[in-house]
């Protein structure tokens, strides 16, 4: 996968939000949670199969609480679709592989 389609981080979130006109889709995860050790993989295969067409970034909320916070995420994992800064969807918890890619899909 390139680069440049995977980020972690606040910083990278927010840079992305304001320059990029392509999904985003943001990974929220802890490092106790092995239900996101489970996902990252899957959302790494979905990236490349994509071939780039949205952003990958990983926050760890136990380094980004007020982010976590803002987005109103109590559990782990969640993943939220951005266009700039607009939410489009917040799934939470583990689903199958199947679900990432159609959700992603109909926000494309």
């Amino acid at each position: 996968m390139s680069e440049q389609n995977f980020s972690q981080g606040r910083a990278a979130l927010e840079k992305l939000q304001s320059e990029s006109d392509k999904l985003i889709l943001l990974e929220v995860s802890a490092p106790h949670c092995s239900s996101c050790d489970t996902l990252r993989p899957v959302l790494h295969q979905l990236a490349t199969e994509q071939n780039g067409n949205f952003h990958l970034v990983e926050v760890d909320m136990t380094e980004e609480p007020d982010l976590a916070i803002a987005l109103g995420i109590r559990s782990v994992p969640t993943v939220v679709l951005f266009k700039g800064d607009r939410q489009l969807e917040k799934i939470v918890g583990l689903k199958p592989k199947k679900f990432y890619a159609e959700t992603i899909q109909k926000s494309l």
